[in-house]
């Protein structure tokens, strides 16, 4: 996967720019940046840049070592990469936000929707349940080596969802030898966003596929999950997305006994920044506000991907990466002016 999208690496510009987030929207960026001669650091938390290019999607989606040949393309052309390091407003915080705002001529914001959307049902904190991104993301880290072990998930699993995430959860529990494993979706596989394709080809890899089914509660025993309740569904008219909207039919409760759940509903955009602070707005739903260039509410400040979008695919991620990357070339040529 290619980066850097110039034949060689001009010098036209000067500055520093910084880069949260080392995924597909802030890889890209980088890599429209460097060729215009400007100075690109890059922070990220996990252990090497990529993402969920690297940990959180199956080698067969996005083949691993295209992405890592496209970073050391980065690499040589000049972009430096710190890893392992939180950057935020918080005790957790490795390196504080001001500090990075104060350092450089313009910041990028591409830090991703990494909370995990919860579904607020009784037992969701029970052992045994686990939201997708953070259980894949630690599977994958263990799989490279970065640590030595993830949470098992037994001999059966229900995995909650319809998107590609939520495949790919299951295709996880496979890889580790889980013998029973369910996606458990409230519509029918015709409004799956995964698409009908993915969930017929999990089905000929032994996953039942459960349709119109939404969970009810988890249930456990000694604080370790050992089974759901489920409702029936029916498809009503057509909500906000588009698609029938689903609906419960009474009275319709069954258990269903796992070892295991994977909560895979999506996630929540993850600033690096509490709402009300640093001069840069968020929206409700926890989006960082831009206008049309790609800037913040704060000056000289910019968001790209997930954090900006909400979660989305990864062509959507590189596109607004790309745009972010032309809006701050913009600005550092007005800064330079003015």
């Amino acid at each position: 996967m290619k980066f850097i999208r110039c034949k060689d690496i001009t010098r036209k510009l000067s500055g520093k720019v910084a880069i949260l987030g080392a995924g597909p929207a802030g890889l890209t960026a980088a890599g429209s940046l460097i060729c215009d001669g400007l100075n690109v650091d890059v922070y990220d938390m996990l252990y090497e840049p990529g993402g969920l290019l690297i940990f959180g999607i199956p080698d067969f989606r996005i083949p691993k070592d295209g992405v890592k040949s496209g970073i050391e393309e980065l690499v040589k052309a000049g972009v430096s990469f710190t890893m392992k390091k939180k950057v935020g407003d918080d005790e957790r915080s490795d390196i504080m936000l001001d500090e990075i705002l104060a350092r450089y001529d313009a910041t990028l914001i591409a830090t991703g929707a990494w909370e995990p959307r919860k579904m607020n049902v009784e037992g969701e904190d029970l052992r045994g349940v686990f939201h997708a991104a953070p259980y894949i993301v630690s599977y994958y880290s263990a799989k490279l080596g970065y640590t030595s072990s993830y949470p098992a998930l037994g001999r059966s699993v229900a995995v909650i969802g319809g998107g590609l995430t939520a495949v790919d959860s299951c295709l996880v529990a496979l890889e580790q030898g889980v013998d029973d494993v369910y996606l458990v979706y409230r519509r029918t596989r015709k409004e799956a966003p995964a698409g009908e394709k993915e969930l017929i080809a999990l089905e000929r890899k032994g996953v039942r596929v459960l349709e119109l089914k939404v969970p009810k509660k988890f249930l456990g025993d000694e604080g370790k999950v050992q089974s759901m309740i489920t409702l029936d569904m029916k498809l009503g008219p057509p909500d906000k997305s588009g698609r029938p909207a689903p609906e419960p039919i009474p009275n319709s409760e069954k258990e269903i006994f796992v070892d295991s759940i994977i909560i895979a509903i999506g996630g929540l955009p993850t600033p690096p920044f509490k709402k009300g602070t640093y001069g840069i707005r968020l929206t409700s739903d926890g989006k960082v506000l831009v206008n049309d260039r790609k800037m913040t509410t704060r000056k000289g400040v910019f968001a790209a991907g997930d954090v900006e979008t909400g979660p989305s695919l990864i062509g959507p991620a590189i596109k607004s990466g790309l745009d972010a990357a032309l809006a701050i070339k913009e600005y550092m040529v007005s800064k330079h002016w003015n």
